[in-house]
């Protein structure tokens, strides 16, 4: 059974996935297919797949939050095949697209996985309130630049472009700070350190979010040139969210300190 996998082996796999999928990216081979993403994001959720698959084994509860995150991955696999199936096959922009549905499902999932975490870490609603306070200025600061800086006024682009534009980056600052916040509540109610993958979770959802701003100003302005400065972090930010599963594979056998 593949949840019988060694650590070794499965480090080893996720290794050689990422080298392949960089490879495809810096020579720029099969690039219009999404090629690397594909594979990024498809170790990934194969090793969260191991993961479930573990707890099951381990005769675990898997929770819905657990569950959740499952569906967000796979439905991120999906919008990657999307993008090079109109990019690659039907040599069409897949700007906005079919994949743009699931990207979007995809990280509203993984958005209610964090809300979903808080029954554990109980994070106080004053502090979720302030956050939205301040996404929401963000937001405003954003549209401000959007509109005097790159003249969003003469945007020839359609609303849901312009819906888009905003929605992925304060999607991934949402992400961004829920991991952040998680991290430093989970020091101060563990004896273990298995709340260090929340650092890499972070950091993927950083990575992501400077993607996603490239990306949709490059959409913006019609600088469609340097697409492979998006995809390489794109592909960075999958690779830090596998290292975040890799450290809960270990922790989830790993001894506990009481």
């Amino acid at each position: 059974m593949i949840y019988k996998f060694s650590m070794k082996f499965i480090l080893t796999l996720f290794v050689l996935a990422q080298i392949i999928s960089f490879s495809f990216l810096l020579t720029g081979f099969l690039y219009e297919y999404n090629v690397s993403n594909i594979i990024s994001v498809g170790i990934v959720t194969f090793l969260w797949f191991i993961f479930l698959l573990r707890i099951t084994a381990s005769s675990r509860i898997i929770h819905n939050s657990q569950t959740l995150l499952l569906i967000s991955l796979v439905s991120l696999c999906i919008a990657e095949v999307f993008y090079g199936y109109y990019e690659g096959i039907l040599k069409i922009d897949p700007y906005p697209s079919v994949a743009d549905f699931f990207y979007l499902a995809g990280s509203i999932l993984f958005v209610l996985f964090f809300i979903s975490m808080n029954r554990s870490y109980k994070i106080e609603l004053a502090f979720i309130v302030s956050s939205i306070i301040t996404f929401s200025m963000i937001v405003f600061y954003v549209i401000y630049i959007a509109v005097f800086i790159f003249d969003v006024l003469d945007y020839s682009g359609g609303i849901f472009d312009f819906v888009l534009l905003f929605a992925y980056p304060i999607i991934d600052l949402l992400i961004m700070i829920g991991a952040i916040t998680y991290y430093f509540r989970g020091r101060s109610i563990s004896l273990n350190k298995d709340y260090v993958h929340w650092i890499f979770v972070s950091l993927f959802a950083f990575f992501s979010l400077i993607a996603d701003i490239k990306f949709g100003y490059d959409n913006l302005v019609g600088n469609l040139s340097n697409g492979i400065l998006s995809d390489l972090c794109y592909n960075i930010g999958y690779l830090l969210l596998g290292v975040a599963i890799l450290i809960r594979m270990h922790y989830l056998n790993a001894p506990k300190n009481y």
